[in-house]
Parts: C-alpha cells; sequence; structure tokens
C-alpha cells in the first residue's frame, strides 16, 4: 500500500518517527508521500524524504499560512521543488473552515501557486474546505496538465463531480469510516476506482478503531478496507488499483520508485 498524504515530519512524531516508519513497513507500506505546508516545512519534508528510502516529498504553502507566500517564498520553494524526490507542489488551497489567514490572501496565494506546478512538470495536492465555488473557479481557470490530488475530501458530490471532469484524482482518509460520514461514502460510490488515492492525514483523522489516537501511516489499511466496503470489491483489489494510481499520477519518467526502508534519524 501506499499512503499518499501524511505528516509524519512533525513535531507529534519527533519520539518515535523510526517506530513510526517501522510500523509502516510491516503493514506494507511502500511509498510515503511528505507534503509541506510551509517553507520551513516544505525544506524538512526534502530532508526527510533524502534520508529514508520511500520517502517522497511536496513542496507548498497552504492556506493556513497563506500570509507567508512571496516572491522569495516561491523562489525557493521553485528551488526544492526540483529535487527528484520532489513529486508534486502542495498543499495549497483554500480553507475558510478555519480562516487562520484572510480569505483574500488565501486566494491570492492559491493563485499564484497554482502556477507552479504547470511551469515545473509537476501535480499540485489541493487542501480545500469551505471553499467548493472559490476552489473551482481557480482550478478551471488555472489547468494543470500533469493533475492532481485533491486530499482529504470533505466536499459534495457536485464538487467531487466537477473535480473528476477536470482529471483530478480525490483522496479519502479516515473519515470515510466515521458514522457521521455518510454523504462523503456516498461520494466514494461515485468516484471511478481509477481516480481514488488512499491516505492518513497523518497525525489527523485516525480512522476506526483508532479514532481519537494520533494517526500514522500504518492505518492507511482502514481506509483501504472502508473503500473496499463502499465499492464492493475486495481489500486486494483496492490496494492494487490506488497503488497504480499513485504511481500515474506522481510518477515522473524513467523513474524507479524506492521501496520504504527503515533507517536511523
Amino acid at each position: 500500500m501506499i499512503d499518499s498524504h501524511s505528516h509524519i515530519y512533525t513535531p507529534r512524531f519527533n519520539e518515535d518517527r523510526e517506530a513510526v516508519i517501522e510500523r509502516a513497513c510491516k503493514a506494507q507500506i511502500i511509498q510515503l508521500l511528505q507534503v509541506g505546508c510551509n517553507l520551513e516545512e516544505s525544506r524538512t519534508v526534502v530532508d526527510l524524504a533524502q534520508k529514508v528510502p520511500g520517502i517522497y516529498a511536496s513542496v507548498g504553502v497552504h492556506p493556513h499560512d497563506a500570509d507567508t507566500v512571496n516572491e522569495h517564498v516561491l523562489a525557493e520553494l521553485e528551488k526544492l521543488a526540483r529535487h527528484p524526490k520532489v513529486v508534486a507542489w502542495g498543499e495549497i488551497g483554500l480553507d475558510f473552515y478555519y480562516d487562520n489567514s484572510p480569505r483574500e490572501i488565501q486566494i491570492e496565494a492559491f493563485r499564484a501557486q497554482i502556477r507552479k506546478p504547470e511551469e515545473l512538470g509537476l501535480p499540485v495536492v489541493i487542501h480545500t474546505r469551505d471553499a467548493e465555488p472559490e476552489t473551482l473557479e481557480i482550478l478551471k481557470n488555472n489547468p494543470v496538465s500533469r493533475g492532481g490530488h485533491v486530499h482529504c475530501f470533505t466536499g459534495t458530490d457536485g464538487m467531487a463531480s466537477e473535480l473528476l471532469d477536470m482529471g483530478f484524482h480525490i483522496g479519502f482518509t479516515g473519515i470515510i469510516t466515521f458514522k457521521s460520514a455518510a454523504d462523503l461514502r456516498e461520494v466514494v460510490k461515485l468516484t471511478p476506482m481509477d481516480r481514488i488515492l488512499i491516505e492518513t492525514d497523518s497525525p489527523y483523522l485516525a480512522p476506526i478503531p483508532h479514532r481519537g489516537k494520533r494517526n500514522e501511516p500504518a492505518f492507511v489499511l482502514h481506509v483501504a478496507e472502508a473503500v473496499a466496503q463502499i465499492k464492493e470489491v475486495s481489500v486486494e483489489h483496492v490496494i492494487e488499483q490506488t497503488t497504480q494510481n499513485f504511481y500515474n499520477l506522481y510518477g515522473k519518467p524513467d523513474m524507479v520508485w524506492e521501496i520504504l526502508t527503515p533507517v536511523a534519524l
């Protein structure tokens, strides 16, 4: 399996990051995508990817930190994005639920960054919450030819349909295991198997039976099991298809994927 979006580089894993990677390997996780949310974190994910076989990186500025985006930050991120183990730009987008940055600044930062993956020939990782019309408008007006991953999807079936029409992959997390997520499970039903990615978004959103605990990549199996139940297919099929989907989206020409391997950090 592949955990296509997580944040094990963050402080909540400082005490046991090596053990988390070991547990991921035992759970047959073969690659991890570590996603930066600002310039400092993006440097950290690239450093972790350099140290650990099977870890790959995405760089960008999350809407929560949109007020940090400027020409210097964009230039530094672009340098990082040229590293061979950086496979995407993001996560970028809009978050009108928390509004940690003013909405107009979020929109400006999103527009400034959405041009970068197209310039660099990379896919994009999108975060969107309570901002469906604005997110869709920006994506429609700024197409990314390599496509992208709308991660931790919690939107409507209408938004999902529009994203699929634009060629995006949709990422599902442990949320789909929650009793309160009936509407989101309907979105899983309508999403074609060749557009689904499974992810943990660790350390957040641990799936049942781990809800309330710190999430980690090994728990992505529970997301695969939930997708299998919803789609009425085997877990093996979900794992095989979502792994291939990850390679289709994030692979580079002549790329040889490393297998996740525990190392001393």
